[in-house]
């Protein structure tokens, strides 16, 4: 009977992320279970440029100093010297963690049960098949739930005509006015001509494929952009509700990713703080960690009931980006905001509904 060091359930990118930072130096056997065709996954992470993301720099694929958040009233344009906006692709994250010392083998086939048998643990697939591992790193996790909040969208990469995008600019954010529904479209131009366009929402329910469609093919006549061709497209959904399972009480198993409450749900950005869980996840002698500080916590509840209980068309967020600078306004969605930020962003929310969620 084989027993390997750890099974990893999810070879999304925390479950590489183990793999990677875990065990990539050493020379065990790692088993993984992935039910999807990785191969066939190529989306793009977005995050800002902190002091735990700079090991991976040299993998990082586009840098951006400024980035732009508004409607069409106001455009409001940040800076930032030393903590630029970023992105990785998935496949650029994947082939980076499978370059390691150690033995993983890969099963496409999904996890039915695990449970512990003296000092290691049983894993049972759906096909019946039995594996055994010391560790288990779980990072399946519930990405949908009735009555909260979800950010759910829907992007296409496009090559265009020359000049028609500025390339050192991403608009993070652009509110297009949606009548009782927060949506705004996200463009990442990589080069002047070839750009990612992505329609976003933050509502309770997903929407069809056409619909996000629709919005980006109105933004971008809207900007004269009629001809383009369509070389790939990505969607998803992240919960924007405290989605971490509770902690498990075999030391041996290990939640991750969103399921270890490594997302941010007021923002929706999870890439680098499941980096950040699995770091602080090598160096501990615990089966979890706390990413988020209490007050980060607290203030990202507060918010995300606002949304949930107000009509919010995006205002809040363009008072809250004119009320920042762009190192202000990247340590708040990172998490690092100081004191007088946060003083800042209290100030910039609607205060009457605030104060409301906040005693709830």
């Amino acid at each position: 009977m084989k027993i390997y060091k750890a099974a990893i359930i999810g070879l999304g990118p925390s479950g590489l992320a183990v793999n990677k930072i875990l065990y990539g130096d050493s020379s065990y056997e790692i088993i993984a279970f992935e039910n999807e065709d990785i191969n066939k996954r190529d989306n793009y992470f977005g995050f800002w440029l902190t002091d735990w993301m700079k090991p991976f720099e040299n993998i990082i694929e586009k840098k951006w100093h400024q980035w732009t958040i508004g409607n069409k009233n106001i455009n409001i344009k940040h800076t930032s010297s030393d903590k630029p906006y970023c992105v990785i692709s998935f496949k650029k994250w994947k082939n980076f963690c499978l370059e390691t010392k150690n033995k993983l083998e890969i099963k496409n086939k999904k996890v039915a049960k695990y449970f512990p048998i003296k000092n290691y643990f049983k894993v049972i697939t759906d096909d019946n098949t039995e594996y055994y591992a010391e560790k288990i790193y779980d990072s399946r996790s519930t990405k949908e739930k009735k009555g909260e909040l979800l950010q759910h969208f829907y992007g296409i990469n496009i090559t265009v005509s020359d000049n028609t995008f500025n390339e050192n600019e991403l608009t993070l954010m652009y509110f297009t006015g949606e009548k009782n529904l927060l949506h705004f479209i996200y463009i990442l131009p990589f080069r002047h001509n070839r750009a990612l366009v992505e329609s976003t929402v933050f509502s309770k329910d997903v929407f069809k494929n056409s619909w996000y469609r629709e919005k980006i093919y109105k933004y971008l006549s809207q900007k004269n952009i009629i001809e383009f061709t369509e070389i790939g497209a990505e969607k998803g959904i992240i919960p924007m509700f405290m989605a971490a399972e509770k902690n498990s009480s075999n030391p041996n198993v290990l939640n991750i990713g969103i399921r270890g409450g490594a997302c941010k749900p007021s923002t929706g950005y999870a890439f680098s703080f499941l980096i950040k869980q699995i770091q602080l996840l090598k160096h501990s002698n615990n089966n979890s960690v706390n990413i988020h500080k209490f007050l980060e916590r607290k203030m990202d509840k507060i918010f995300i009931n606002y949304l949930k209980n107000y009509k919010e068309d995006g205002q809040s967020f363009i008072n809250l980006a004119s009320n920042l600078n762009g190192n202000e306004f990247q340590s708040f969605m990172m998490g690092n905001s100081n004191l007088l930020t946060k003083f800042k962003i209290i100030k910039s929310m609607p205060k009457l509904p605030f104060i409301k969620e906040l005693f709830k």
